[in-house]
């Protein structure tokens, strides 16, 4: 069973909050979560500490934004990831720059979006080189990926995190958009979606193939004969 964070086996320290071994959150972030979010932030530090992805599924509106933040935000203060990169529709760029600022303004939050392609680059390279979260778009993580995969010096860079909002976006692993977006190295992946199935199981597969790396379900074919073909028969 997931351990919850409460206020029975947390401690205070220096604005710090230790939830467990290894990991704390800031005291102000800790104190205005609810207890399913603690307990989502929680399962994201299981699934680090088993070197594992995953995908929350939540409802829209229950904050999965926040609990990605406040995750990061205790990620960085213990001193386990220098850089994240989140990929989301455009629409959603301000709320993300908007939330961080007011849940975490200590991180560097550079956005890789706009005309302007040198403002890009040099967002970019700051996040890699000074650390920090750099938000973009799907659009621009199929056009520009080579950029997000190497630094200033053309050697190969690998994000700590790279995390989907909206993570059904890469249902299609035909679509040029997902090749892209897997092709991006990285250490750990996440997806936040309200609908993890949409159209059919092997869409699903998808999403469980890019965070699990295959290693959770098996090859597409082996999930159509093992899983698929059974329950939809």
């Amino acid at each position: 069973m997931l351990e919850e964070l409460d206020d029975e086996n947390s401690e205070e320290e220096d604005g710090y909050v230790k939830v467990s071994n290894g990991f704390k959150l800031p005291e102000k972030i800790y104190s205005k979560l609810y207890p399913y979010q603690k307990e989502g932030i929680m399962w994201f530090w299981r699934l680090y500490e088993g070197r594992k992805g995953g995908i929350l599924g939540d409802d829209m509106g229950l904050g999965k934004t926040i609990q990605v933040i406040s995750f990061l935000a205790g990620m960085f203060g213990s001193g386990h990831v220098k850089n994240a990169l989140i990929i989301m529709p455009v629409s959603l760029l301000t709320n993300w720059e908007k939330e961080f600022k007011k849940w975490a303004p200590e991180i560097r939050v550079r956005n890789f979006h706009g005309s302007n392609m040198k403002q890009r680059i040099d967002n970019l390279a700051k996040v890699q080189s000074r650390n920090g979260v750099c938000l973009t778009t799907y659009g621009l993580a199929n056009t520009c990926h080579k950029q997000f995969s190497e630094d200033r010096y053309g050697d190969t860079f690998t994000w700590d995190y790279i995390i989907l909002d909206e993570g059904h976006k890469i249902k299609n692993t035909a679509n040029k958009t997902t090749i892209a977006i897997r092709a991006i190295p990285a250490n750990n992946h996440f997806i936040l979606t309200g609908t993890p199935i949409q159209n059919n199981l092997r869409e699903m597969w998808a999403l469980f193939d890019f965070v699990c790396e295959g290693q959770l379900l098996g090859t597409s074919r082996s999930f159509k004969q093992e899983y698929e073909n059974p329950i939809v028969r």
